[in-house]
Protein backbone atom coordinates (compact mmCIF):
# COMPACT_ATOMS: atom_id res chain seq x y z
CA UNK A 1 0.00 0.00 0.00
CA UNK A 2 1.11 3.35 -0.73
CA UNK A 3 1.14 5.97 2.02
CA UNK A 4 1.53 9.96 1.85
CA UNK A 5 2.23 12.21 4.15
CA UNK A 6 1.89 15.57 3.77
CA UNK A 7 1.95 19.33 5.81
CA UNK A 8 2.03 22.93 5.33
CA UNK A 9 4.90 25.45 5.47
CA UNK A 10 4.27 28.32 7.91
CA UNK A 11 6.36 31.55 8.66
CA UNK A 12 5.03 31.53 12.89
CA UNK A 13 7.67 30.37 15.56
CA UNK A 14 10.57 29.79 12.65
CA UNK A 15 12.89 31.06 15.79
CA UNK A 16 11.56 28.08 18.35
CA UNK A 17 11.53 25.64 14.97
CA UNK A 18 14.78 26.24 14.19
CA UNK A 19 16.37 25.96 17.61
CA UNK A 20 14.89 22.60 17.95
CA UNK A 21 16.29 21.41 14.74
CA UNK A 22 19.65 22.55 15.94
CA UNK A 23 19.06 20.26 19.09
CA UNK A 24 17.72 17.58 17.31
CA UNK A 25 19.44 17.08 13.85
CA UNK A 26 23.10 15.64 12.97
CA UNK A 27 26.21 18.39 12.04
CA UNK A 28 25.77 17.42 8.56
CA UNK A 29 22.37 18.05 7.94
CA UNK A 30 22.47 20.90 10.00
CA UNK A 31 25.01 22.22 7.16
CA UNK A 32 22.38 20.90 4.22
CA UNK A 33 19.55 22.59 4.95
CA UNK A 34 21.72 26.00 6.30
CA UNK A 35 23.17 26.52 2.80
CA UNK A 36 19.61 27.75 1.74
CA UNK A 37 19.43 31.73 2.12
CA UNK A 38 15.58 31.64 2.15
CA UNK A 39 14.09 30.80 5.12
CA UNK A 40 11.36 28.46 3.35
CA UNK A 41 13.99 26.09 1.75
CA UNK A 42 15.89 25.34 4.63
CA UNK A 43 12.20 24.64 6.77
CA UNK A 44 10.88 22.61 4.13
CA UNK A 45 13.82 20.91 3.84
CA UNK A 46 13.60 20.01 7.52
CA UNK A 47 9.74 19.40 7.05
CA UNK A 48 10.60 16.74 4.85
CA UNK A 49 12.99 15.01 6.81
CA UNK A 50 10.37 15.23 9.88
CA UNK A 51 7.32 13.39 7.74
CA UNK A 52 9.87 10.75 6.58
CA UNK A 53 10.68 10.06 10.46
CA UNK A 54 7.14 10.29 11.67
CA UNK A 55 5.98 7.83 8.72
CA UNK A 56 8.73 5.53 9.83
CA UNK A 57 7.82 5.60 13.25
CA UNK A 58 4.08 5.89 13.08
CA UNK A 59 3.31 3.90 9.93
CA UNK A 60 6.01 1.13 10.05
CA UNK A 61 6.62 0.92 13.54
CA UNK A 62 10.59 1.82 12.85
CA UNK A 63 12.64 2.87 15.45
CA UNK A 64 13.96 5.89 13.79
CA UNK A 65 17.12 6.48 15.96
CA UNK A 66 18.58 3.36 14.21
CA UNK A 67 17.63 4.79 11.09
CA UNK A 68 20.49 5.38 8.26
CA UNK A 69 19.72 6.72 5.09
CA UNK A 70 22.45 6.00 1.85
CA UNK A 71 22.43 7.57 -1.29
CA UNK A 72 22.43 6.16 -4.67
CA UNK A 73 25.22 6.94 -7.81
CA UNK A 74 22.62 9.00 -8.42
CA UNK A 75 22.25 10.54 -5.08
CA UNK A 76 18.92 9.70 -4.78
CA UNK A 77 18.22 8.93 -0.89
CA UNK A 78 17.51 5.47 0.28
CA UNK A 79 16.56 3.46 3.90
CA UNK A 80 19.97 1.17 4.46
CA UNK A 81 18.78 -1.98 5.48
CA UNK A 82 15.37 -1.73 4.82
CA UNK A 83 12.64 -2.36 1.69
CA UNK A 84 10.29 0.70 2.86
CA UNK A 85 11.07 3.22 -0.32
CA UNK A 86 10.38 6.94 0.12
CA UNK A 87 9.98 10.07 -1.50
CA UNK A 88 10.01 13.77 -0.73
CA UNK A 89 8.60 17.10 -2.34
CA UNK A 90 7.46 20.72 -1.92
CA UNK A 91 6.23 23.64 -3.33
CA UNK A 92 5.63 27.13 -1.95
CA UNK A 93 3.31 25.46 1.35
CA UNK A 94 2.87 22.07 0.86
CA UNK A 95 5.97 19.40 1.95
CA UNK A 96 4.42 15.81 0.57
CA UNK A 97 6.65 12.62 1.52
CA UNK A 98 5.34 8.73 -0.10
CA UNK A 99 6.00 5.40 0.60
CA UNK A 100 5.81 1.92 -0.31
CA UNK A 101 7.26 -1.81 0.07
CA UNK A 102 6.56 -2.53 -2.91
CA UNK A 103 8.96 -1.51 -5.30
CA UNK A 104 10.30 2.22 -6.06
CA UNK A 105 8.29 5.31 -5.56
CA UNK A 106 8.68 8.85 -6.70
CA UNK A 107 6.34 11.82 -5.70
CA UNK A 108 6.06 15.35 -7.55
CA UNK A 109 3.95 18.19 -6.33
CA UNK A 110 3.55 21.89 -8.13
CA UNK A 111 1.86 25.06 -7.07
CA UNK A 112 -0.10 25.69 -10.31
CA UNK A 113 0.64 29.41 -11.50
CA UNK A 114 0.61 31.19 -14.75
CA UNK A 115 3.47 29.62 -17.32
CA UNK A 116 3.74 30.11 -21.03
CA UNK A 117 3.46 26.07 -21.96
CA UNK A 118 5.02 26.92 -25.17
CA UNK A 119 8.24 27.33 -23.25
CA UNK A 120 8.11 24.08 -22.57
CA UNK A 121 6.40 22.43 -25.79
CA UNK A 122 9.93 20.08 -26.34
CA UNK A 123 9.39 18.67 -23.06
CA UNK A 124 6.14 16.37 -23.72
CA UNK A 125 5.29 14.11 -26.59
CA UNK A 126 2.75 15.21 -29.45
CA UNK A 127 -0.06 13.91 -28.11
CA UNK A 128 0.53 15.06 -24.54
CA UNK A 129 1.20 18.99 -26.22
CA UNK A 130 -2.25 18.17 -28.12
CA UNK A 131 -3.80 17.61 -25.38
CA UNK A 132 -2.94 20.09 -23.29
CA UNK A 133 -3.36 23.05 -25.87
CA UNK A 134 -6.92 21.64 -26.38
CA UNK A 135 -8.03 21.25 -22.22
CA UNK A 136 -10.79 23.48 -20.62
CA UNK A 137 -7.78 24.49 -18.28
CA UNK A 138 -4.15 24.79 -20.02
CA UNK A 139 -2.68 25.67 -16.84
CA UNK A 140 -4.34 22.72 -14.76
CA UNK A 141 -3.91 20.04 -17.77
CA UNK A 142 0.06 21.46 -17.91
CA UNK A 143 0.65 20.92 -14.28
CA UNK A 144 -1.13 17.15 -14.52
CA UNK A 145 1.40 16.27 -17.24
CA UNK A 146 4.03 18.11 -15.49
CA UNK A 147 3.59 16.14 -12.22
CA UNK A 148 3.50 13.03 -13.44
CA UNK A 149 6.25 13.07 -15.16
CA UNK A 150 8.23 14.42 -12.67
CA UNK A 151 7.04 11.53 -9.98
CA UNK A 152 7.99 8.98 -12.68
CA UNK A 153 11.21 10.39 -12.98
CA UNK A 154 12.09 10.67 -9.54
CA UNK A 155 10.84 6.29 -8.89
CA UNK A 156 13.03 5.54 -11.56
CA UNK A 157 15.79 7.02 -9.34
CA UNK A 158 17.95 8.90 -12.49
CA UNK A 159 17.38 12.20 -12.07
CA UNK A 160 18.11 15.21 -14.73
CA UNK A 161 19.73 12.01 -17.09
CA UNK A 162 16.53 11.23 -19.07
CA UNK A 163 14.86 14.14 -20.38
CA UNK A 164 10.96 14.50 -20.00
CA UNK A 165 9.91 14.22 -23.45
CA UNK A 166 11.13 10.18 -23.34
CA UNK A 167 8.71 9.32 -20.31
CA UNK A 168 5.41 9.48 -22.05
CA UNK A 169 1.94 9.29 -19.92
CA UNK A 170 -0.92 7.11 -21.10
CA UNK A 171 -4.04 5.99 -19.19
CA UNK A 172 -2.12 7.07 -15.74
CA UNK A 173 1.36 4.65 -17.08
CA UNK A 174 4.51 5.35 -18.10
CA UNK A 175 7.40 3.17 -18.97
CA UNK A 176 11.23 3.43 -19.25
CA UNK A 177 13.47 0.74 -19.68
CA UNK A 178 10.65 -2.08 -19.81
CA UNK A 179 9.53 -0.79 -15.98
CA UNK A 180 6.20 0.34 -15.71
CA UNK A 181 5.21 2.96 -13.36
CA UNK A 182 1.55 3.01 -12.23
CA UNK A 183 0.25 7.00 -11.48
CA UNK A 184 -2.54 8.36 -8.93
CA UNK A 185 -3.38 11.80 -8.17
CA UNK A 186 -3.32 12.98 -4.56
CA UNK A 187 -5.81 15.59 -4.32
CA UNK A 188 -4.48 18.92 -2.35
CA UNK A 189 -6.39 22.18 -2.77
CA UNK A 190 -7.78 23.38 -6.17
CA UNK A 191 -4.41 25.93 -6.24
CA UNK A 192 -1.61 22.55 -6.39
CA UNK A 193 -1.00 19.11 -8.60
CA UNK A 194 0.39 16.51 -6.76
CA UNK A 195 1.19 13.06 -8.47
CA UNK A 196 2.80 9.70 -6.66
CA UNK A 197 4.60 7.05 -9.27
CA UNK A 198 4.65 3.52 -8.36
CA UNK A 199 5.63 0.21 -9.77
CA UNK A 200 2.81 -1.90 -8.17
CA UNK A 201 -0.88 -1.82 -9.16
CA UNK A 202 -3.26 -2.48 -6.78
CA UNK A 203 -6.94 -2.61 -8.27
CA UNK A 204 -9.10 -0.35 -6.35
CA UNK A 205 -6.76 0.35 -3.87
CA UNK A 206 -5.85 4.43 -2.97
CA UNK A 207 -3.07 5.97 -1.57
CA UNK A 208 -3.67 6.79 2.49
CA UNK A 209 -3.28 10.29 2.94
CA UNK A 210 -3.17 12.38 5.83
CA UNK A 211 -2.10 15.51 6.97
CA UNK A 212 -0.38 16.82 10.06
CA UNK A 213 -0.57 20.27 11.59
CA UNK A 214 2.23 22.56 12.62
CA UNK A 215 1.41 22.06 15.97
CA UNK A 216 1.94 17.96 15.45
CA UNK A 217 5.46 18.52 13.58
CA UNK A 218 6.54 21.03 16.70
CA UNK A 219 5.55 18.25 19.23
CA UNK A 220 7.03 15.45 16.55
CA UNK A 221 10.26 17.52 16.48
CA UNK A 222 10.57 18.52 20.33
CA UNK A 223 10.07 14.83 21.43
CA UNK A 224 12.38 12.75 19.66
CA UNK A 225 16.18 12.63 17.70
CA UNK A 226 16.82 12.68 14.27
CA UNK A 227 20.51 12.78 14.95
CA UNK A 228 21.47 9.11 12.42
CA UNK A 229 19.01 10.56 9.63
CA UNK A 230 21.84 12.73 8.02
Amino acid sequence: MTHLLCTNLIESDNENFFTLAEKKFSNGFISKYSKYKRWQDAKSTILGRLLLAYGLKHIYDVAIEDVNIGYSNDKKPFLEHSNIQFNISHSNEFIVCAFTTTGDIGVDVEKINEVDVNDFKDQFSRSEYENILSSKNIQESFYDYWTQKEAVLKAFGTGLHIALDVITIIDNTSKIENRVFYLEEISLTDDYKCHVATEDLCQGSRAEVNHLSPVEIIHFLSANSFKTMS
